[in-house]
């Protein structure tokens, strides 16, 4: 069936959570901002895996992660880390255009890999990724955290149980008014360390949350546009990337999705108001079957019932911590008990997409994807 993905995939997660391997996995975060302090919550939970160093030039920042997580090892510099024999796999949540060289360093000394999002600045970089971890025979995963939220985990199974008979479509959104973000030293904003704007930072989640759930098809094509309108709402030295973005992106099963992602546009009454910083919000994806379509927020399906599309409230069949069950996966890549759910080849993928998103405005038509 066009659009789903085997069923074995979830029920994997559940094993990636209770672990029977008798070694202990030493993990090392490479990054101890928020999503450094989500993946050591994380941990904490998974059975059989210790958070066992972490490594930031932020020396302050650094000593209060070891502290809280009473680690036995810390490091200002990253590649001290990943000199540490014992440590089997490093998690990165460095800005954006760090996470290329972290992630081949860690490859080259021989750890598995978990890197935030997104993969690399581009598909050529994450390319030397995806080849470098299956020559070593190791695991390359990269953070997509909301694959294993409650509401995405209950959608694939709706999907895989035939519900919406064959996806012919889907659209992805996330857009806000007014929230444009600073980031650390401004460089959200600055190409050369983002590499781009709220495609990449929070339109790669809409795509990839639409394109997952249709089982993520072979993409082909792309037409896209992107502007950059709003650079005047924030005080920033640099302003060279896109606050708005749409794509049109056909895929070898005759399917397409429609992306449309902003962090700052002139939108209408009908979208949510969401925290004050973002104004207007909303990030949601709607996939189209024939049988009837699916939506995410809220869980809904409008089922085909007799000739008539009929409304189905869904209340997601699970309550576990999304950034758990992501590591609890990855974990058991690792130690070879369950498929890698982000894998790289996928990694790859999605930074074509990217890619091609750019090349077509810059273009100003469709371009294919090799």
């Amino acid at each position: 069936m066009l659009g789903s993905a085997p069923k074995a995939h979830y029920s994997n997660i559940e094993q990636g959570t209770a672990r029977s391997t008798v070694k202990e996995l030493k993990f090392g975060i490479i990054g101890t901002g928020w999503p450094g302090q989500q993946h050591a919550i994380g941990l904490a939970e998974i059975p059989d895996v210790q958070l066992h160093s972490c490594a930031d030039s932020n020396l302050e920042r650094l000593r209060g992660f070891a502290e809280i997580y009473r680690l036995e090892s810390s490091f200002e510099d990253y590649q001290e880390l990943l000199r540490d024999r014992d440590l089997d796999a490093a998690i990165i949540c460095l800005p954006n255009f760090l996470h290329f060289p972290a992630s081949l360093a860690a490859l080259e000394a021989g750890k598995h890999v978990f890197c935030e999002k997104p993969p690399t600045m581009n598909a050529a970089e994450m390319k030397v990724l995806r080849d470098e971890a299956a020559k070593r025979n190791l695991i390359y995963f990269f953070g997509r955290q909301f694959r294993f939220t409650p509401a995405i985990r209950t959608a694939h199974e709706i999907i895989t149980e035939g519900r919406l008979g064959r996806i012919y479509r889907a659209r992805a959104t996330w857009v806000r008014s007014r929230g444009i973000p600073g980031g650390i030293g401004s460089w959200f904003t600055d190409k050369k360390c983002s590499g781009g704007g709220a495609l990449i930072d929070i339109g790669v989640h809409a795509l990839d949350t639409a394109w997952y759930l249709m089982g993520t098809p072979r993409p082909t094509s792309i037409t896209a546009k992107v502007f950059c309108n709003f650079a005047h709402f924030v005080s920033v030295p640099i302003f060279d990337v896109e606050d708005e973005a749409h794509a049109f992106i056909r895929f070898a099963n005759d399917t397409f999705v429609e992306l449309e992602t902003s962090w700052a546009a002139n939108l209408t009454d009908d979208t949510p108001v969401g925290p004050e910083w973002v104004g207007r919000e909303s990030n949601n994806a709607v996939l189209f079957g024939t049988k009837g379509p699916l939506r995410i927020k809220p869980l809904t399906l409008f089922e085909d019932q007799k000739g008539k599309l009929v409304t189905v409230p869904l209340e997601p069949r699970y309550s576990d911590n999304s950034f758990e069950m992501q590591l609890g996966n990855f974990a058991a890549a690792i130690g070879g008990e369950a498929p890698a759910i982000n894998n790289a080849e996928q990694a790859f993928e999605l930074m074509e997409m990217i890619d091609g998103i750019y090349a077509s405005n810059e273009l100003g038509r469709e371009v294919p994807i090799p």
